[in-house]
């Protein structure tokens, strides 16, 4: 008797949190990106990765879209997370922003996701791993800021909501873990 496998987590999932350059009529603006990248391995065990960059205002975006780009093979599957500040019970599907496009490499047979999940949401799957996220929109230098903890954020949303129990368990807490080790490597070495 063969089994079949079926596997809820792609081979190599990127979180994306964007902040898109500003098309070149609009006034010159800080933009960057945070990209989680989760590799799942076997047992439910995977391993993290978190890049972020920001960008001054008036700079070139070709870098942007060759950093974004590098992340990515052909079985990399994008989820694309768009903070907005939806209208208490108002749930209709946003459109993909065209700003994105152009930013996010189409690869492989894999599909991207697009997450447009208002701030209230995004604040609260932040707080399951530990993150902090103010639910208001901030300025876009203050956002740069915590653009790395939405994409991640965006991430622990997808887990909770798609993922079954007991995949979603082990993999937040192997993130939990990731995350007590990236904070320790950030405290300072007391002689």
């Amino acid at each position: 008797m063969q089994r079949t496998i079926h596997r809820t987590m792609p081979t190599r999932m990127v979180a994306l949190s964007l902040l898109p350059p500003p098309n070149p009529l609009a006034p010159k603006a800080p933009f960057g990106f945070g990209a989680f990248v989760i590799d799942p391995k076997c047992r439910g065990e995977a391993s993290f990765a978190l890049h972020i960059w920001g960008y001054g205002a008036g700079h070139d975006p070709a870098p942007m879209r060759d950093a974004i780009r590098a992340l990515f093979d052909p079985e990399t599957m994008a989820l694309i997370c768009a903070p907005s500040q939806s209208p208490a019970g108002e749930h209709a599907p946003a459109p993909f922003p065209d700003a994105y496009l152009d930013l996010v490499p189409r690869t492989g047979l894999r599909r991207n996701l697009f997450a447009p999940l208002p701030r209230h949401i995004l604040a609260s799957a932040g707080r399951v791993g530990g993150l902090d996220l103010p639910e208001v929109e901030p300025t876009p230098l203050a956002r740069l800021g915590q653009i790395g903890c939405e994409a991640q954020a965006a991430w622990i949303f997808w887990l909770q909501a798609y993922c079954p129990v007991n995949c979603r368990r082990k993999l937040l807490a192997g993130y939990l873990a990731w995350r007590q080790l990236q904070r320790a490597r950030a405290l300072p070495v007391r002689t």
